[in-house]
């Protein structure tokens, strides 16, 4: 271990892996996870094992882990339950370091046998000196180092780390976040925990230098204090966002058969993250929106809130939707009114914030409200409506309008001085254009590094919780 490493960087950078129960069959799981090390350019050697097969993907096949020809780093698990005992051990005499068991049906199944068949692994690995991701979980996604779990996930690496027990909703949040411009540098699906668990993994993104935001979805919790510090000591530098599973007495009873976990008290865990300086979450899609926030977002230092762009109708639920948020609607201070007024002499009188285009007749008031938002000390953030996708007529006057609203915002958004959140939705109409279009815009925006919401509603929620985590880690002693 180099100086001042952490004692987990080794396995997010293993030189070497092995698939043990890999398989030449398309589709069964020792297949899939070799093809996906070759999908994403794993730079080391892949050595798939094996009892009978010969090839599995252009790979000469093993028999057992020890007969690999060189040193092993990390294995892949994807050997019945049963077996999982012999492979920790040839994993200890090989010098394996790391072993992810995709393996599941211990504890999670409710059998005392399967339980106690989860506890002679643990005591194998510990004798063995190997630490074990899982079992019953998909393992990792790095990118950087060309490590993944499924074929649609980013290529590129980037600062968001995301740690979950339920390898689908790593699944998800990866996917859907990914087409809110989210890049990964860590993605863990750690299954049962039964050797590194939800604070190991904490401790080391709080570490991380290639993370900078990080999520997770917890469903139980082996050590309550623990836990506590390793997430004040990650929330100290790092926004951490977090949905607990089995929050009711019905989630509590799949949380056990999920991962074999208690899901602990809600009051409780409400209490610790509260003072640990987490944010927490109801769903994934609220889990995104806040990643996306602090991905993209400078940091929210108050309340005040301007909102340009839509209609009448709109601009009122845009109003209604930012104060439920807890954001404060600021009325259009005298001196911006006045600043407009060159601008729009016939509607200056009208201008509010929200501010309504519908009364402006193609005045060019927009760009200049959202720069004297920005610069004024009334407003703490921004909030843009790009559009709505039945303002599209056609194809030709949807590109019309997508590209000056496009050239107007990638200009305005990085001088933002100020937290700067852009809404546009997705369509929801047959016509494939009016999505490519929409789809098409989302994807310049993000890659200029703005951030895009769906709703007024869900960026006014982003921003007030990305500003009680701002506030309190500014008062944190």
């Amino acid at each position: 271990m180099a100086p001042g490493e952490h004692p987990l960087e080794f396995i997010f950078q293993p030189r070497s892996i092995a698939v043990a129960g890999a398989s030449p069959e398309r589709g069964r799981s020792g297949n899939e996870y070799v093809r996906q090390l070759q999908h994403y350019g794993f730079r080391g050697p892949i050595y798939p094992v094996h009892p009978e097969a010969t090839t599995v993907e252009g790979l000469p096949v093993y028999r057992s882990v020890l007969d690999a020809p060189g040193p092993v780093d990390y294995v892949i698990s994807c050997v019945p339950a049963a077996a999982l005992p012999q492979l920790v051990d040839e994993c200890g005499r090989k010098g394996v370091r790391a072993l992810h068991a995709f393996t599941g049906r211990f504890r999670e199944t409710g059998r005392p046998e399967a339980a106690a068949l989860e506890q002679e692994v643990r005591r194998r690995a510990r004798r063995a000196g190997l630490r074990l991701i899982g079992p019953n979980c998909m393992g990792l996604y790095v990118p950087r180092q060309g490590i993944g779990f499924k074929y649609n996930f980013p290529h590129e690496p980037g600062p968001v780390a995301f740690l979950s027990q339920s390898g689908g909703n790593c699944a998800e949040l990866v996917y859907r976040g990914s087409l809110r411009g989210l890049r990964f540098s860590k993605v863990i699906s750690y299954g049962n925990g039964l050797d590194l668990t939800e604070s190991d993994f904490l401790d080391y993104l709080a570490a991380d230098p290639e993370t900078a935001v990080v999520g997770a979805y917890m469903e139980g919790v082996q050590d309550g204090r623990r836990l506590l510090a390793a997430l004040q000591h990650l929330a100290a530098s790092k926004p951490v966002v977090v949905l607990k599973g089995g929050r009711t007495r019905a989630g509590a009873r799949s949380v056990s058969s999920h991962t074999g976990s208690l899901a602990g008290a809600t009051a409780v865990w409400d209490v610790a993250c509260r003072q640990a300086g987490a944010i927490q979450v109801s769903d994934l899609e609220e889990m995104i929106d806040l990643l996306v926030a602090f991905r993209f977002l400078k940091p929210v230092q108050g309340l005040g809130v301007g909102v340009v762009g839509g209609g009448g109708g709109r601009t009122v639920q845009s109003a209604d939707d930012c104060e439920a948020a807890g954001l404060t609607v600021v009325p259009l201070p005298p001196d911006v009114r006045e600043k407009l007024r060159p601008l729009a002499p016939a509607f200056a009188d009208w201008i509010g914030n929200p501010l309504d285009i519908s009364i402006l007749a193609g005045a060019n008031v927009l760009p200049e409200m959202v720069k004297l938002m920005g610069g004024h000390p009334a407003f703490d953030a921004i909030i843009a409506n790009v559009g709505e996708d039945w303002f599209l007529d056609t194809p030709e006057s949807a590109g019309r309008m997508l590209t000056s609203t496009l050239k107007s915002y990638l200009a305005l958004g990085p001088t933002q001085p100020k937290p700067f959140a852009l809404v546009l939705g997705t369509s929801e109409g047959p016509d494939e254009w009016r999505w490519r279009a929409i789809e098409e815009a989302k994807r310049q925006f993000w890659e200029a590094g703005l951030a895009v919401f769906p709703t007024i509603a869900r960026a006014a929620r982003a921003l007030a919780q990305a500003h009680t985590y701002y506030r309190r880690r500014a008062a944190a002693p």
